[in-house]
């Protein structure tokens, strides 16, 4: 099965270095600008469904894509980026001054072993445990497929790391991956 990983392009608070998380912000002018942009990247890819965390920022982008695209979309909770918690809106700098040291780890590393639950937020083996689950329903409804997925940088980043693939999707970006959870 083939599935093309993407993320959502910018928001206002991905330009103020904000933590976004679960908090559902739109995208700005730019990321639409952007979203047009990749669209045009992901034509002739054979894409035949796009799947999209149900957040508006990632939803956003999958319905621009898709205005090229053409296919069925569907919306996803469990694309959902980690729940970072209370510290969501904060930029990293004031999340480590209002809850200290405890939380640098958390920013090193994006995909191995941070954990927001003493934040009210996730784990990492939560998030990876989401994005699984998507792909193996994925892989028995549409065994054939090629499957444009828009997700996160910190979800898909750790589905990308639990899969041994390189972790480092950005922005504007897509990765494809041949995958069969079976």
């Amino acid at each position: 099965m083939k599935f093309i990983l993407t993320r959502h392009t910018t928001t206002d608070w991905n330009s103020g270095g904000r933590i976004q998380g679960q908090t559902d912000i739109p995208l700005n002018q730019q990321g639409k600008t952007e979203a047009e942009q990749l669209a045009k990247l992901l034509s002739g890819l054979g894409i035949n469904l796009i799947v999209s965390s149900d957040l508006k920022r990632a939803s956003e982008t999958a319905e621009i894509a898709n205005a090229l695209l053409a296919v069925p979309l569907q919306l996803e909770k469990r694309l959902r980026e980690c729940s970072f918690g209370k510290v969501e809106g904060l930029t990293k700098q004031q999340a480590i001054e209002q809850h200290g040291s405890s939380m640098a780890p958390n920013w090193e590393d994006q995909h191995h072993t941070y954990d927001f639950r003493p934040f009210g937020g996730e784990h990492r083996d939560g998030v990876l445990a989401r994005h699984i689950e998507v792909l193996g329903s994925l892989a028995n409804e549409k065994p054939n497929g090629t499957i444009l997925l828009v997700g996160h940088g910190r979800g898909l980043s750790t589905l990308l790391a639990g899969l041994g693939q390189l972790p480092d999707l950005k922005r504007g970006e897509y990765r494809i991956i041949e995958h069969d959870p079976r």
